[in-house]
């Protein structure tokens, strides 16, 4: 199977010799190992043309540490922060206890729609709800919405940080892939399924989401759908609460409103009351009589924002003025709010009049932005009496510092902007805002000003300067669409502005953004800008790698080495060597590639060289047969933040990864991980890397015989590599068919094509064989029975691997080629290859021989054990080949006559835990050779296995099982009978289950014969996934099996949180029992911690888990109450408050934690709260059980109703 399946035209090989003579300039290694991001090097390139060139004058590469940080807060530099966290609730800001009562309902809903105009004080509720909600602990995520967020890209990485706000290592996957996907309008399902995945395994208990401004996006028929998804997927833990100026369509709330399932609050529900209104006039020292509030509430319908402009206005007239003025309030909203505006903008002063009109130019503003723009020292003062004179100014942090105008009134103040101020000087401050903006990092409102001031060449330096951190963010199409609003004749003649217009594009139309980036790498090259030419090129041969376009990728390895050449620095000595190692691997010198590849790798490199060098170097250790290698630079690679965040880097590493895990004898774990690589893969292209990867697939089939499997692959991968017209993948494709034709029986024909098929092959691979094709076609000749030819094919691969640097590989040919010569009566050579190849494995610790069929390993391992040579290699790779024939093979060498063969094969079956061997080392503890009885007795004290690591297991809210640190995840359960079967025995724990009680519990509708086969072997696979590396045999140290019964061993060392739970439950007990107030409260409060949820719910309908559920419902529900109770007398109200809640989420009938809200809530003196939950108390009493409330319920209820 090519990995590198590239073909290039002659005169790349001929200027081989000079890019070779090139690593003696280049390869100079400096004391430095640093990799850089766009970012970075972007930096450099501004500074440098600052100072007057484009050429770096420095081998001095940017730290790692500062540039890893810097990647790491990217994103959170990319997303305004103040958009993800509820604006502060004003000083004096009106309370109004009947909508805050209404929180009660948004806890027991999945939705509520809040839907009014503006001013009607939607924010403000929703701020006080999300402030109440954090009080009593629950998690809060909060997004503000605008115009910008249209875009799919940047809606669902505001999205992801919004919920990362509250749970930090949620979304990492969904980012991984936002960071990769072609088209959010097509791929957004990939973005939010990943999403929905971690809200599902880490909202265990309620959380809650705030949209404001939904009106914003929902335009948008793709945020519709992200919205409608997510109200779908999510865990029902999950509360949503959106505001919204218009009426929300999304596609579950009729649903959710015919379900009873969804709080609805209207514009008619923000409507203030006379109390409030009073409140609000008394505020700015209006007093009005009954009537005269009356009319003015009639006249402006309740609607905040114009009441609060109307006791501004008010609070300047005489007393005797104020009836005549509430009488001539009239009109729609539109024009209400026009006329109170010019009856508050009549009162002001000229000089806040203009500062007003001004400060409303930029969306938010501060005391320092108004200073510099304004140029008047005077800002500090106006800011205060704006506020003083009760004007519609809204905080945005915590200090009061950053502001905004409500957007009603910032559209009235600029709508006689152009009476105050000509064109030309309206211009002059849009240019100066944002100049301020854009030194702000703030670089879209930057943006915005100098469109609206016609000022193009602010416009491009501005991109050209700031732009750069933005393109590997969700808000590349955003600097796309700013880059096209210049003049093309602009953009075409800059080479930096075309390079950022090609790099947009990458993701979204990749051979546009090639041609786009290989034109402004020639522009730079002509002016002499090696260094950014360089740059240009390190992007373009990554996207030529992923878009399998061999001769192009080689073509621009050679301008990159040309361009390194000249720009002769740290950062382009490492590209040109990176090149260098690429062009040789394609030349097929691969153990060349190798050298230049560790000089490459001492060099600074930024995230495309480093990910193009690790793609060579891992290509090349698992073409020659490293695997460990291969392991170890992928991993080093996925150290990187940057590399780790870009999906289509990261897949294709794992790629390279799965095919490692093959050759170290994990071949189910490659396949399965292949198959999630090329999932991936096929979502994000349609191209020649999807081809590859279905390639690879494949063969990794074939090899475990699921051929008809890898059938459907190879058609994949046909059709990719035709559209390429790529010779060398499809001949590869034939390789693994005629190995396919044999597995289905075919042999006499796959022979016959195979032996035909070995010359086409030496003219398409050409000057870079991939001998592992030859070694299969070997095996398909030999298999059927031609052992001459494919002992001739052999002995010519053996040749050409030894000569290239094989390892692995050219261990299974020698031993394959062994085991014929053997059959083909050639002893000499038989010998010479047992030896060569059992030493190779030997020597690399090999634990699998890839390719390798099993009767030829059979044969060889045998001829291995009996001639002495490398018997623990043979110990390692025989049980990863036969599994528990390995035993069998092993115990039949005990009868050799030879005592050290004996005691070679003694420790071999004491180092494979060989539990079956048993009895036979037993007797040979009396053999009578001392060597042999010494390792009899040795073997015998390993077959005791303990793990190096404690069992962690989460059964409350999740099922999650860790071995130490490491999670055990979906594909090395293998089945979902593994982990059910755990479930079962942990939920027994302490008693053995009889066979039947296991096979009824988990197949009850299956045949006890087909059923106990299934046991079987979901025994193995769970004995596997809880202790991977326990030798094959031994006793398992978690699985008690005694006969036909089951149990978990409670002697082992694990820690399950079910035990911790009732453990500190019995606790508190006991302290409450003795009166010790304060061990109660410490006791209980770990419970409640370390109750996540029900237990087992994704076994919610089993009947095994039935009564263990609620036997552990109920002890949480009563510590919570006792704790919530004590936690109230200590004056912990809102703690209490959120104990009270937790209760009514898991049973909305539990009558004791409505009173302990009740007078929680009452201590906060929201009295109206506590009557409403009263109401709800009643009704779903008799809703769900037809009875009515206790009578202490009733009377907490009448004491707090009748207090005054």
């Amino acid at each position: 199977m090519r990995v590198q399946y590239i073909q290039v035209a002659g005169a790349h090989y001929r200027a081989l010799p000079v890019f070779e003579r090139s690593v003696a300039r280049v390869s100079a290694k400096p004391d430095v190992s640093a990799l850089t991001s766009h970012f970075a090097d972007h930096r450099q390139y501004r500074q440098e043309k600052h100072a007057g060139s484009h050429h770096r004058s420095s081998d001095t590469p940017v730290p790692d540490d500062r540039i890893e940080s810097a990647h790491r807060n990217r994103m959170a530099q990319t997303l305004l922060p103040l958009k993800l966290v509820p604006p502060p609730l004003r000083e004096g800001v009106l309370l109004r206890p009947d909508l805050q009562a209404l929180l009660a309902e948004v806890r027991l809903h999945p939705l509520t729609v809040v839907t009014a105009p503006a001013g009607y004080g939607k924010t403000t509720l929703l701020a006080q709800w999300a402030q109440e909600l954090g009080r009593t602990g629950a998690p809060v995520s909060w997004l503000t919405l605008d115009v910008g967020d249209r875009d799919p890209a940047l809606f669902l990485a505001y999205l992801i940080r919004a919920f990362q706000m509250a749970f930090p290592a949620l979304g990492r996957d969904a980012s991984r892939v936002l960071s990769s996907a072609a088209s959010l309008e097509r791929d957004w399902p990939l973005v939010a399924g990943a999403l929905c995945s971690d809200l599902q395994r880490q909202v265990l208990s309620a959380a809650f989401l705030f949209l404001d401004d939904l009106h914003q996006v929902i335009d948008s028929a793709v945020i519709g759908q992200i919205l409608g998804y997510l109200l779908r997927a999510a865990p029902p833990t999950l509360h949503v609460v959106v505001a919204s100026r218009r009426e929300v369509h999304i596609p579950p709330l009729s649903r959710l409103r015919t379900e009873g399932r969804l709080v609805e609050v209207r514009q008619a529900d923000l409507h203030l009351t006379p109390e409030q209104a009073r409140q609000l006039l008394t505020i700015q020292g209006v007093a009005l009589s009954d009537e005269e509030l009356t009319t003015l509430l009639a006249r402006t319908e309740g609607w905040a924002l114009s009441l609060q402009l109307a006791a501004r206005a008010l609070a300047e007239l005489p007393a005797e003025r104020r009836s005549a003025f509430v009488e001539a309030l009239g009109g729609g909203s539109e024009q209400l709010l026009s006329y109170l505006a010019d009856e508050v903008l009549a009162d002001l002063p000229s000089d806040v009049l203009e500062f007003l009109r001004l400060a409303a130019l930029p969306p938010h503003f501060d005391a320092d932005l108004l200073t510099a723009v304004l140029l008047r020292d005077d800002v500090p003062y106006l800011l205060r009496r704006v506020r003083t004179l009760g004007l519609p100014l809204t905080p945005l942090d915590d200090q009061g510092e950053r502001l905004r105008f409500h957007p009603l009134w910032r559209e009235l103040l600029l709508r006689g902007i152009d009476e105050f101020v000509d064109d030309e000087t309206l211009a002059a401050f849009h240019r100066r805002f944002g100049r301020q903006f854009e030194m702000r990092g703030e670089l879209e409102e930057a943006l915005e000003h100098y469109a609206h001031a016609g000022s193009v060449d602010n416009l491009e330096r501005a991109l050209l300067e700031r732009a750069w951190p933005l393109l590997n963010s969700p808000r590349r199409d955003t600097v796309r669409r700013w880059i096209e609003q210049i003049p093309v004749e602009r953009r075409d003649a800059n080479p930096e502005l075309l390079y950022m217009w090609g790099y947009s594009q990458i993701v979204s139309d990749p051979s546009r953004a090639a041609q786009i980036i290989e034109h402004a790498a020639e522009l730079f090259r002509r002016s002499g800008a090696h260094a950014r030419e360089l740059r240009a090129y390190s992007d373009l041969a990554t996207l030529l790698f992923w878009q399998a376009r061999p001769a192009d990728f080689a073509a621009v390895c050679v301008r990159a080495i040309r361009a390194a050449n000249l720009a002769r620095d740290a950062w382009s000595r490492g590209a040109a060597l990176t090149c260098v190692a690429a062009m040789l691997a394609i030349r097929g010198r691969l153990s060349a590639a190798l050298r230049v590849a560790r000089h490459a790798a001492a060099h600074p490199l930024n995230p495309a060289w480093h990910w193009l060098l690790a793609m060579i170097v891992t290509s090349i250790h698992n073409q020659l047969g490293r695997p460990d290698d291969a392991l170890a630079v992928v991993d080093e690679a996925l150290q990187s933040s940057q590399i780790d965040s870009n999906d289509r880097m990261r897949q294709n590493l794992l790629r390279q990864r799965a095919m490692a895990l093959y050759q170290i004898g994990q071949p189910a774990e490659a396949i399965t991980l292949a198959l999630d690589v090329h999932r991936y893969l096929l979502d994000y292209y349609r191209d020649g890397t999807a081809g590859v990867s279905a390639a690879q697939l494949a063969l990794l089939l074939s090899l475990q015989g699921r051929f008809d499997e890898s059938a459907f692959y190879i058609a994949q991968a046909r059709a990719a590599f035709h559209d390429l017209g790529a010779l060398a993948p499809l001949a590869s494709l034939q390789v693994i068919e005629l190995y396919n034709m044999r597995g289905r029986g075919q042999a006499a024909r796959a022979a016959a094509a195979a032996s035909a098929f070995v010359r086409r092959l030496d003219e398409v691979e050409g000057v870079a064989p991939d001998l592992r094709l030859r070694l299969l076609l070997a095996i398909v000749l030999g298999e059927a029975g031609e052992h001459r030819q494919a002992l001739d094919l052999l002995q010519t691969t053996v040749q050409q691997m030894q000569h290239r640097g094989y390892r692995l590989f050219l261990a299974s040919a020698c031993l394959y080629g062994a085991a014929l010569a053997g059959v083909c009566g050639e002893g000499a050579l038989r010998d010479a290859w047992l030896r060569t190849g059992w030493t190779i494995a030997a020597d690399d610790r090999s634990r699998f021989l890839p390719m390798m069929p099993v009767s030829a390993l059979k044969d060889v391992a045998i001829a291995a054990l009996r001639t002495g040579i490398a018997p623990d290699a043979v110990g390692r790779i025989l049980p990863h080949h036969v599994g528990d024939e390995a035993v069998e093979l092993l115990q039949d060498a005990l009868n050799d006559p030879d005592p050290s063969v004996r005691a070679h094969v003694v420790r071999l079956l004491g180092e494979v835990g060989a539990a079956a061997a048993y009895p036979a080392l037993r007797l040979l503890l009396k053999d009578r050779n001392p060597a042999v009885r010494q390792a009899a007795e040795e073997s015998l004290n390993r077959l005791v296995y303990r793990p190096p690591y404690p069992l962690r297991i989460r059964m409350l809210g999740a099922f999650t099982v860790w071995r130490g640190d490491h999670e055990i995840r979906d594909r090395e359960w293998r089945s979902s009978k593994a982990r059910q079967l755990l479930q079962l025995l942990l939920t027994e724990r302490g008693r053995a289950l009889p066979r039947e009680r296991v096979v009824e519990a988990l197949w009850p509708d299956m045949e006890i014969e087909a059923a106990t086969n299934n046991l079987r072997v979901t025994i193995n696979r769970l004995s596997k996934a809880l202790e991977p590396d326990r030798p094959e045999g031994a006793p398992s140290a978690y699985l008690i099996q005694q006969g036909e019964t089951y149990a978990f061993n409670t002697a082992s060392d694990h820690h399950i949180d079910v035990v911790e739970f009732t453990d500190a439950v019995a606790e508190g007990q006991r302290a409450d029992q003795r009166g010790q107030r304060t061990a109660v409260i410490a006791a209980y409060r770990r419970a409640v911690q370390l109750y996540g949820g029900p237990y087992l719910p994704d076994n919610m309908y089993e009947d095994w888990t039935v009564v263990e559920r609620e036997r552990l419902a109920l002890m949480f529900v009563e510590s919570a109450l006792r704790l919530g109770t004590l936690l109230l007398e200590e004056g912990a109200v809102h703690e209490a408050i959120g104990l009270g809640w937790r209760v009514v989420e898991i049973d909305q009938t539990q009558e004791e934690a409505y009173r302990l809200l009740m007078r929680a809530h009452a201590a906060l003196g929201e009295r109206s709260t506590a009557l409403r939950l009263y109401a709800r108390c009643v009704d779903v009493l008799q809703n769900e059980l037809g009875i009515a409330p206790l009578p202490e319920t009733t009377a907490l209820y009448h004491a707090l109703r009748d207090l005054r």
